[in-house]
């Protein structure tokens, strides 16, 4: 059962849109210029999530200018706590699964993407190695058995989710699994 759990926790939003390339590091200092870089064909996920902006200003004006954009920004490790916590509430599932993946997110961030409506948002969180233990006891609770599961699991196992005995999924069914969406 952990097979089949463990990839929903560790699915990449971004990778899912586009094949990855090379990982390269380079500065952007405008919002075209990063609008440009997800425009390149092939796309190259690596390098969008780690380019780095001269000013976090950057990622506010790509978010004003380029609102369907805000995937690639969320991913980005760049991006700062507040640009983050901005996108922890976006309409869009793929955004908030980005920011909810997120290392270095304000604790109120995390809180709210606890509480989000989508199953798997809060299946990212529980999953997040990042995730405070005030975090995850908000999810102890959780209307999906998986979520629950795994917050409990780290609460009470390994609260870095890296070592959790393979037993933490036993009560969980398939019907479980294609509830969770």
């Amino acid at each position: 059962m952990q097979a089949l759990v463990r990839p929903l926790a560790e699915h990449d939003a971004l990778q899912q849109l586009t094949p990855m390339r090379r990982a390269a590091t380079n500065i952007i200092d405008n919002a075209e210029a990063f609008e440009r870089l997800v425009a390149e064909l092939p796309v190259d996920v690596a390098r969008i999530k780690s380019v780095a902006a001269a000013r976090q200003q950057v990622w506010w004006d790509v978010l004003e200018r380029y609102p369907h954009l805000a995937v690639w920004v969320a991913g980005n490790r760049s991006a700062s706590v507040e640009v983050l916590a901005h996108l922890a509430v976006h309409g869009d599932m793929q955004t908030r699964l980005a920011v909810a993946s997120a290392a270095g997110l304000s604790e109120e961030a995390m809180l709210q993407l606890a509480h989000d409506h989508d199953d798997l948002v809060r299946m990212r969180v529980a999953c997040n190695p990042q995730t405070s233990r005030n975090a995850l006891s908000a999810l102890v609770d959780d209307p999906c058995t998986v979520v629950r599961k795994h917050a409990q699991a780290r609460l009470a196992h390994d609260l870095s989710g890296t070592a959790l005995p393979p037993s933490y999924l036993d009560d969980i069914s398939m019907v479980d699994l294609h509830l969770l969406h």
